[in-house]
């Protein structure tokens, strides 16, 4: 099941929103696959995930009282930095600044059914390969499962390969950095800043000039060749 959460203060838009992720719900085959709340206000968005509610999309307005659709975002990042964030505004004025918050898509008002249902499509096809995607890797116990969604970055020292993942958790890995390229480097999601680095360009807060900052606020050297390019 897909759990959005819809946040908009004008209840024109919000009233839109619902009846099209009803027409979208009644599409599928399986009618309990999408569940959807509604919040008038980002604040008590926030307040529903901070005690445990669980979405898969949130879908934002921007211009809002009290709590804008961006610092909600920035909220948000702060214990979830998984969930997909789809901004629904009127102006393109903070398109360029919803990728310092990791957002999935930027749409202006108003909203289209064709539009929604087709964006609906692809991030939930999406969800579902980076849940499905992940990666076998050595250990000193064993072998350990790693899903790349969760995947922040990966540090190589010498034969050691620390995997930091997006809950705080670090596994140690043995391998080289030829064998970890091998292994995330086919995947879009993933670079090299740095000869002793891969990241995970989804979880990316940040860009200065000789590091990058991550969503969990860890930071990542990048070289001065890497940076130039």
């Amino acid at each position: 099941m897909f759990n959005i959460a819809l946040c908009d203060d004008n209840m024109k838009d919000l009233s839109n929103m619902t009846n099209l992720l009803n027409d979208y719900k009644n599409l599928q085959c399986d009618k309990t696959l999408i569940k959807y709340t509604a919040f008038q206000n980002a604040l008590d968005l926030i307040a529903a995930m901070e005690i445990g509610e669980k979405y898969d999309v949130v879908l934002l307005d921007i211009l809002m009282p009290f709590m804008t659709g961006m610092d909600a975002a920035k909220e948000i990042r702060v214990f979830n930095q998984d969930v997909k964030i789809i901004f629904f505004s009127s102006s393109t004025e903070f398109a360029v600044e919803s990728y310092s918050v990791g957002a999935y898509y930027y749409a202006l008002k108003p909203v289209w059914k064709e539009q929604l249902f087709i964006l609906l499509d692809k991030v939930f096809s999406e969800i579902e390969t980076q849940i499905n995607k992940s990666i076998l890797i050595k250990s000193k116990t064993g072998l350990t499962r790693i899903y790349l969604h969760r995947l922040e970055f990966a540090e190589v020292n010498v034969k050691t390969i620390l995997y930091h993942m997006t809950d705080g958790l670090i596994i140690e890995g043995i391998g080289s950095m030829s064998e970890l390229e091998s292994l995330l480097l086919d995947d879009n999601c993933f670079i090299r800043p740095h000869r002793s680095y891969l990241i995970n360009m989804s979880h990316i807060n940040t860009l200065y000039p000789r590091e990058i900052k991550m969503q969990s606020q860890s930071l990542v050297p990048m070289s001065k060749a890497n940076y130039q390019t």
